[in-house]
Protein backbone atom coordinates (compact mmCIF):
# COMPACT_ATOMS: atom_id res chain seq x y z
CA UNK A 1 0.00 0.00 0.00
CA UNK A 2 1.39 3.31 -0.97
CA UNK A 3 1.99 5.68 1.90
CA UNK A 4 2.92 8.46 -0.01
CA UNK A 5 1.46 11.95 1.47
CA UNK A 6 1.40 13.53 -1.59
CA UNK A 7 0.01 10.59 -3.45
CA UNK A 8 -2.79 10.49 -0.71
CA UNK A 9 -3.56 14.35 -1.33
CA UNK A 10 -4.28 13.57 -5.20
CA UNK A 11 -6.50 10.49 -3.99
CA UNK A 12 -8.44 12.46 -1.63
CA UNK A 13 -8.90 15.89 -4.01
CA UNK A 14 -9.90 13.52 -6.86
CA UNK A 15 -12.83 11.32 -4.14
CA UNK A 16 -14.04 15.04 -2.85
CA UNK A 17 -14.72 16.26 -6.43
CA UNK A 18 -16.49 13.36 -7.08
CA UNK A 19 -18.10 13.04 -4.03
CA UNK A 20 -18.12 15.69 -1.68
CA UNK A 21 -16.48 16.81 1.52
CA UNK A 22 -18.61 14.82 4.07
CA UNK A 23 -17.72 11.27 1.97
CA UNK A 24 -14.33 11.71 1.52
CA UNK A 25 -13.58 12.57 5.49
CA UNK A 26 -15.71 9.87 6.13
CA UNK A 27 -13.36 7.73 3.70
CA UNK A 28 -10.51 8.85 4.34
CA UNK A 29 -10.48 9.14 8.28
CA UNK A 30 -9.91 12.77 8.73
CA UNK A 31 -11.54 16.18 9.41
CA UNK A 32 -13.77 17.98 6.83
CA UNK A 33 -11.58 21.60 7.27
CA UNK A 34 -8.74 18.77 6.03
CA UNK A 35 -10.32 18.08 2.81
CA UNK A 36 -11.55 21.18 2.46
CA UNK A 37 -7.68 22.56 2.93
CA UNK A 38 -6.84 20.64 -0.14
CA UNK A 39 -10.06 21.34 -2.09
CA UNK A 40 -8.58 25.11 -2.10
CA UNK A 41 -4.77 24.29 -2.55
CA UNK A 42 -5.65 22.13 -5.61
CA UNK A 43 -5.07 24.22 -8.95
CA UNK A 44 -5.81 22.24 -12.11
CA UNK A 45 -2.52 21.21 -14.20
CA UNK A 46 -0.21 21.93 -11.08
CA UNK A 47 0.33 18.44 -9.14
CA UNK A 48 2.70 20.62 -6.98
CA UNK A 49 0.06 22.84 -5.68
CA UNK A 50 -0.53 19.17 -3.52
CA UNK A 51 2.50 19.33 -1.76
CA UNK A 52 3.16 20.29 1.97
CA UNK A 53 3.49 23.59 2.93
CA UNK A 54 7.16 24.50 5.23
CA UNK A 55 5.75 25.28 8.58
CA UNK A 56 8.49 26.75 9.67
CA UNK A 57 7.90 30.31 11.36
CA UNK A 58 8.13 33.43 8.88
CA UNK A 59 10.15 34.98 11.63
CA UNK A 60 12.13 34.18 15.04
CA UNK A 61 12.22 36.65 17.71
CA UNK A 62 14.39 35.19 20.18
CA UNK A 63 17.32 34.41 16.71
CA UNK A 64 20.98 34.80 17.46
CA UNK A 65 21.79 37.69 15.47
CA UNK A 66 24.36 37.11 12.73
CA UNK A 67 26.97 39.30 14.49
CA UNK A 68 27.04 37.66 17.71
CA UNK A 69 27.14 34.38 16.05
CA UNK A 70 30.08 35.15 14.07
CA UNK A 71 31.72 36.94 17.06
CA UNK A 72 31.02 33.08 18.93
CA UNK A 73 32.61 31.41 15.74
CA UNK A 74 35.66 33.18 15.86
CA UNK A 75 36.15 32.92 19.50
CA UNK A 76 35.67 29.37 19.18
CA UNK A 77 38.53 29.06 16.37
CA UNK A 78 40.48 31.20 18.24
CA UNK A 79 40.25 29.38 21.57
CA UNK A 80 38.80 26.23 21.18
CA UNK A 81 36.45 26.62 24.04
CA UNK A 82 33.80 24.63 25.02
CA UNK A 83 30.64 26.42 25.12
CA UNK A 84 29.88 26.87 29.01
CA UNK A 85 33.61 28.28 28.85
CA UNK A 86 33.00 30.72 25.70
CA UNK A 87 29.77 31.94 27.81
CA UNK A 88 31.34 32.50 31.29
CA UNK A 89 35.32 34.00 30.26
CA UNK A 90 33.54 36.51 27.69
CA UNK A 91 30.14 37.36 29.02
CA UNK A 92 28.20 36.69 25.39
CA UNK A 93 24.79 37.60 25.53
CA UNK A 94 23.40 34.13 24.49
CA UNK A 95 22.28 30.76 26.05
CA UNK A 96 25.19 28.28 26.43
CA UNK A 97 22.93 25.69 24.04
CA UNK A 98 23.03 28.77 21.19
CA UNK A 99 26.83 28.79 21.58
CA UNK A 100 26.59 24.71 21.42
CA UNK A 101 24.15 25.09 18.32
CA UNK A 102 26.29 27.72 16.11
CA UNK A 103 29.63 25.88 17.27
CA UNK A 104 28.19 22.60 15.58
CA UNK A 105 26.65 23.89 12.71
CA UNK A 106 29.86 25.97 11.64
CA UNK A 107 31.60 22.36 11.86
CA UNK A 108 33.97 23.17 15.03
CA UNK A 109 32.52 20.05 16.91
CA UNK A 110 35.38 17.52 16.49
CA UNK A 111 33.90 14.20 16.54
CA UNK A 112 35.36 12.25 19.55
CA UNK A 113 37.59 9.19 17.96
CA UNK A 114 36.24 5.59 18.38
CA UNK A 115 38.40 3.70 21.40
CA UNK A 116 39.86 1.66 19.10
CA UNK A 117 40.94 4.24 17.17
CA UNK A 118 42.67 5.83 19.48
CA UNK A 119 44.11 2.58 20.95
CA UNK A 120 45.63 2.42 17.00
CA UNK A 121 47.24 5.37 17.29
CA UNK A 122 48.87 5.10 20.42
CA UNK A 123 49.94 2.21 19.20
CA UNK A 124 52.05 3.97 15.96
CA UNK A 125 53.05 6.67 18.22
CA UNK A 126 54.92 4.20 21.02
CA UNK A 127 56.73 2.70 17.74
CA UNK A 128 58.66 5.46 17.87
CA UNK A 129 60.03 5.44 21.33
CA UNK A 130 63.58 3.86 22.25
CA UNK A 131 63.60 0.28 23.29
CA UNK A 132 63.83 0.39 27.18
CA UNK A 133 63.47 3.94 27.02
CA UNK A 134 60.15 3.51 29.73
CA UNK A 135 59.30 1.09 32.43
CA UNK A 136 56.10 0.89 33.82
CA UNK A 137 55.71 -0.30 37.28
CA UNK A 138 52.70 -1.38 38.82
CA UNK A 139 51.14 -3.52 41.63
CA UNK A 140 48.38 -5.80 41.23
CA UNK A 141 45.94 -7.37 43.89
CA UNK A 142 45.38 -11.20 43.86
CA UNK A 143 42.82 -11.99 46.86
CA UNK A 144 40.16 -10.85 44.32
CA UNK A 145 40.45 -13.72 41.96
CA UNK A 146 37.71 -16.45 42.77
CA UNK A 147 40.09 -19.24 41.44
CA UNK A 148 43.30 -18.48 43.24
CA UNK A 149 41.82 -17.42 46.35
CA UNK A 150 40.94 -20.74 48.53
CA UNK A 151 44.77 -21.72 46.91
CA UNK A 152 46.31 -18.62 48.17
CA UNK A 153 44.69 -19.06 51.61
CA UNK A 154 44.87 -22.78 51.98
CA UNK A 155 48.42 -22.81 50.35
CA UNK A 156 49.93 -19.68 51.47
CA UNK A 157 50.77 -18.10 48.31
CA UNK A 158 51.58 -14.42 46.99
CA UNK A 159 48.86 -12.37 47.54
CA UNK A 160 50.33 -9.78 45.62
CA UNK A 161 52.38 -9.13 42.21
CA UNK A 162 54.97 -6.86 41.31
CA UNK A 163 55.22 -5.98 37.92
CA UNK A 164 57.72 -3.80 35.77
CA UNK A 165 56.69 -3.65 31.72
CA UNK A 166 59.02 -2.28 29.22
CA UNK A 167 56.80 -0.45 26.84
CA UNK A 168 57.98 -0.75 23.21
CA UNK A 169 58.58 -4.91 23.49
CA UNK A 170 56.08 -5.81 26.19
CA UNK A 171 58.73 -7.02 28.05
CA UNK A 172 57.51 -8.00 32.08
CA UNK A 173 59.53 -8.17 34.63
CA UNK A 174 57.60 -9.90 37.58
CA UNK A 175 57.93 -10.70 41.49
CA UNK A 176 55.26 -11.42 43.95
CA UNK A 177 54.95 -11.22 47.74
CA UNK A 178 52.60 -11.26 50.72
CA UNK A 179 52.15 -7.52 51.20
CA UNK A 180 52.20 -4.18 49.87
CA UNK A 181 55.70 -3.02 50.73
CA UNK A 182 58.43 0.02 49.44
CA UNK A 183 60.77 -2.70 50.39
CA UNK A 184 59.79 -4.96 48.15
CA UNK A 185 60.02 -2.68 45.23
CA UNK A 186 63.14 -1.34 45.84
CA UNK A 187 64.57 -4.78 45.46
CA UNK A 188 62.81 -5.41 42.24
CA UNK A 189 63.84 -1.93 40.82
CA UNK A 190 67.40 -2.99 41.95
CA UNK A 191 67.53 -6.31 40.39
CA UNK A 192 65.91 -5.01 37.60
CA UNK A 193 67.83 -2.34 36.84
CA UNK A 194 71.18 -4.81 37.55
CA UNK A 195 69.69 -7.24 34.84
CA UNK A 196 69.21 -4.72 32.54
CA UNK A 197 72.73 -3.20 32.91
CA UNK A 198 74.28 -6.65 32.76
CA UNK A 199 72.73 -7.55 29.32
CA UNK A 200 73.73 -3.88 27.65
CA UNK A 201 71.06 -1.38 28.68
CA UNK A 202 72.03 2.32 29.58
CA UNK A 203 70.63 2.70 32.77
CA UNK A 204 70.97 6.58 32.27
CA UNK A 205 68.24 6.71 29.08
CA UNK A 206 65.97 4.67 31.37
CA UNK A 207 62.53 6.33 32.63
CA UNK A 208 60.77 4.23 35.35
CA UNK A 209 57.02 5.48 35.56
CA UNK A 210 54.66 4.31 38.82
CA UNK A 211 51.54 5.49 40.07
CA UNK A 212 51.01 7.41 43.59
CA UNK A 213 50.39 3.80 45.56
CA UNK A 214 52.02 4.04 49.12
CA UNK A 215 54.46 1.43 48.09
CA UNK A 216 55.81 3.93 45.48
CA UNK A 217 56.14 6.61 47.49
CA UNK A 218 58.78 8.70 49.25
CA UNK A 219 59.49 9.80 52.60
CA UNK A 220 62.39 10.69 55.35
CA UNK A 221 62.54 7.39 56.55
CA UNK A 222 62.23 4.94 53.32
CA UNK A 223 63.21 6.76 50.16
CA UNK A 224 61.94 4.02 48.28
CA UNK A 225 61.96 3.22 44.65
CA UNK A 226 62.44 6.38 42.88
CA UNK A 227 65.42 7.01 45.12
CA UNK A 228 66.90 3.97 44.37
CA UNK A 229 66.50 3.75 40.29
CA UNK A 230 68.06 7.73 40.71
CA UNK A 231 71.36 6.58 42.49
CA UNK A 232 71.76 3.40 39.45
CA UNK A 233 71.34 6.60 37.20
CA UNK A 234 67.81 6.16 35.94
CA UNK A 235 65.08 8.70 36.12
CA UNK A 236 61.46 8.43 37.99
CA UNK A 237 58.34 10.05 37.32
CA UNK A 238 54.61 9.84 38.73
CA UNK A 239 51.45 9.91 36.71
CA UNK A 240 49.51 12.61 37.70
CA UNK A 241 46.33 12.15 40.20
CA UNK A 242 43.40 9.97 38.67
CA UNK A 243 45.42 9.66 35.53
CA UNK A 244 44.96 6.09 34.98
CA UNK A 245 45.18 5.12 31.07
CA UNK A 246 48.69 6.42 31.40
CA UNK A 247 49.25 2.80 33.52
CA UNK A 248 47.17 1.62 30.26
CA UNK A 249 50.45 -1.07 29.25
CA UNK A 250 51.08 -2.52 32.95
CA UNK A 251 47.17 -3.18 33.27
CA UNK A 252 47.03 -4.82 30.17
CA UNK A 253 49.17 -7.56 31.35
CA UNK A 254 47.64 -8.03 35.16
CA UNK A 255 44.07 -8.39 32.84
CA UNK A 256 46.12 -11.44 30.77
CA UNK A 257 47.66 -12.85 33.78
CA UNK A 258 44.88 -13.14 35.28
CA UNK A 259 42.86 -14.40 32.25
CA UNK A 260 45.59 -16.65 31.47
CA UNK A 261 47.03 -17.88 33.98
CA UNK A 262 45.04 -17.53 37.74
CA UNK A 263 41.68 -18.28 36.41
CA UNK A 264 43.20 -21.37 34.97
CA UNK A 265 46.11 -23.17 36.95
CA UNK A 266 45.55 -24.92 40.39
CA UNK A 267 48.71 -25.95 42.57
CA UNK A 268 49.37 -28.61 44.67
CA UNK A 269 51.79 -26.88 46.92
CA UNK A 270 54.30 -23.65 46.83
CA UNK A 271 57.27 -24.96 44.98
CA UNK A 272 54.18 -26.31 41.86
CA UNK A 273 53.29 -22.56 42.11
CA UNK A 274 56.50 -20.91 41.33
CA UNK A 275 57.11 -24.03 38.49
CA UNK A 276 53.82 -22.64 36.69
CA UNK A 277 54.40 -19.15 37.48
CA UNK A 278 57.97 -18.94 35.98
CA UNK A 279 57.01 -20.96 33.03
CA UNK A 280 53.94 -18.78 32.38
CA UNK A 281 56.29 -15.48 32.29
CA UNK A 282 59.17 -17.70 30.20
CA UNK A 283 55.95 -18.08 27.51
CA UNK A 284 55.14 -14.59 28.30
CA UNK A 285 58.33 -12.93 27.29
CA UNK A 286 60.02 -15.88 24.50
CA UNK A 287 56.51 -17.48 22.33
CA UNK A 288 53.86 -15.49 23.34
CA UNK A 289 52.83 -13.44 20.12
CA UNK A 290 50.98 -9.55 21.30
CA UNK A 291 48.08 -8.75 19.20
CA UNK A 292 48.62 -5.15 20.17
CA UNK A 293 52.23 -5.30 18.41
CA UNK A 294 51.58 -6.86 15.12
CA UNK A 295 51.95 -10.78 16.75
CA UNK A 296 54.90 -10.10 17.77
CA UNK A 297 56.71 -11.47 20.56
CA UNK A 298 58.63 -9.19 23.02
CA UNK A 299 62.10 -11.00 22.14
CA UNK A 300 61.65 -10.84 18.37
CA UNK A 301 60.74 -6.86 18.98
CA UNK A 302 64.07 -7.02 20.76
CA UNK A 303 66.18 -8.72 18.26
CA UNK A 304 64.53 -6.39 15.78
CA UNK A 305 64.57 -3.25 17.31
CA UNK A 306 68.01 -3.53 19.45
CA UNK A 307 70.67 -6.33 17.73
CA UNK A 308 73.38 -4.71 20.08
CA UNK A 309 71.40 -6.19 23.28
CA UNK A 310 71.95 -9.86 24.42
CA UNK A 311 69.05 -11.97 23.61
CA UNK A 312 69.25 -13.33 27.34
CA UNK A 313 67.13 -10.66 28.95
CA UNK A 314 64.52 -11.71 27.74
CA UNK A 315 65.15 -14.95 30.38
CA UNK A 316 63.90 -12.96 33.36
CA UNK A 317 63.19 -15.39 36.65
CA UNK A 318 60.38 -14.68 38.50
CA UNK A 319 61.26 -13.31 41.91
CA UNK A 320 60.07 -14.60 45.24
CA UNK A 321 60.44 -11.10 47.14
CA UNK A 322 59.80 -12.16 50.47
CA UNK A 323 62.64 -15.02 50.53
CA UNK A 324 65.07 -12.59 48.76
CA UNK A 325 64.31 -9.93 51.27
CA UNK A 326 64.68 -12.62 54.45
CA UNK A 327 68.01 -13.34 52.70
CA UNK A 328 69.41 -9.95 52.51
CA UNK A 329 68.25 -8.38 55.69
CA UNK A 330 67.93 -11.38 57.90
CA UNK A 331 67.48 -9.59 61.01
CA UNK A 332 64.72 -7.25 59.40
CA UNK A 333 62.23 -10.16 58.44
CA UNK A 334 59.07 -8.54 57.28
CA UNK A 335 57.25 -10.11 59.48
CA UNK A 336 59.02 -7.43 62.04
CA UNK A 337 58.09 -4.44 60.19
CA UNK A 338 60.33 -4.13 56.94
CA UNK A 339 59.15 -0.61 56.03
CA UNK A 340 60.63 0.71 59.53
CA UNK A 341 64.08 2.80 59.47
CA UNK A 342 67.18 0.83 60.18
CA UNK A 343 70.65 2.04 61.44
CA UNK A 344 72.66 1.73 58.02
CA UNK A 345 76.05 0.66 59.26
CA UNK A 346 74.18 -2.84 60.65
CA UNK A 347 72.89 -3.78 57.34
CA UNK A 348 75.00 -6.92 55.61
CA UNK A 349 77.79 -5.88 53.20
CA UNK A 350 76.48 -8.67 50.40
CA UNK A 351 72.83 -6.66 50.17
CA UNK A 352 73.40 -5.79 46.88
CA UNK A 353 74.22 -8.55 44.79
CA UNK A 354 75.15 -8.54 40.97
CA UNK A 355 73.37 -10.68 38.29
Amino acid sequence: MKTDRHWLHQKLVTHARAHGVKDTARAFGCSRNTVRKWLRRYQPGKPSSLAEHSRRPQRCPHQTPASLAGVVIRLRRQTGFGAQRLKIEYRLPCSVGAIHRLVRVAGLVRPRPKKHVRKKQLRAWKKTWPLFGQLVADTKYLQDIPHYWPLMTHLRLPRFQYTVREVVSGLSFVGYADDLSKSYTTLLAEHLSAHLAWHGVDLARVVWQTDNGAEFQENKQHRGLPAAVRALGSDHRYIPPRAYSWQGDVETVHRLVEDEFFDRESFGDRAEFWAKATTYWQYFNLARPNRGKEWQTPLQIIRRCAPQLDPAIARWTTLDLAALHSQYFPRYSPKRGHDLPVDPSKLPLHWRRDP
